[in-house]
C-alpha cells in the first residue's frame, strides 16, 4: 500500500529506499492522535465550505503529473484563493515535484519569494 502511495506521487518511477517506508510507518504508528486529526481534516464533508481570504502572498507550485490533487484542483483553488495566489506547475513532475525536479522547484520557489522580497 504504501509503496503504491509514493509510486502515485511521483511522475515516473523513482527509486525509494526501504527505510523510507520504515520510518513513514514509525511516524504514523508514533503519532495516532496527529494522524487521526489528519484524516478528519481531509473527509469531504457537504457543508459548503468558505475559503478565507488572506492579505500574504501565496504561491502553488504544482507538479503537472500530480495523481493525487490534480492540476485543475490547484486551479480550482487558486481561483478561491483570490488575487493574492499565484501559480505555476512544473513539467514531468508528481506530488512530490521537490523531489523529482528540485533545480526547476528551486528555481521558481526563488522567483516568487524574491517578488515578494521587492514589494517590501
Amino acid at each position: 500500500g504504501l509503496k503504491t502511495l509514493f509510486t502515485m506521487s511521483v511522475h515516473r518511477p523513482m527509486w525509494f529506499p526501504n527505510r523510507l517506508f520504515k520510518d513513514y510507518m514509525e511516524v504514523m504508528i508514533s503519532n495516532r492522535k496527529e494522524r487521526a486529526e489528519l484524516l478528519d481534516a481531509l473527509v469531504i464533508s457537504n457543508k459548503v465550505v468558505t475559503t478565507p481570504r488572506f492579505q500574504q502572498k501565496i504561491y502553488l507550485l504544482w507538479g503537472e503529473s500530480d495523481q493525487m490533487f490534480n492540476l485543475e484542483m490547484a486551479k480550482n483553488l487558486k481561483e478561491q484563493l483570490g488575487e493574492n495566489a499565484t501559480m505555476d506547475s512544473i513539467k514531468k513532475a508528481g506530488h512530490l515535484a521537490h523531489m523529482e525536479r528540485p533545480c526547476v522547484y528551486n528555481r521558481l520557489l526563488k522567483k516568487f519569494l524574491t517578488s515578494v522580497h521587492s514589494e517590501n
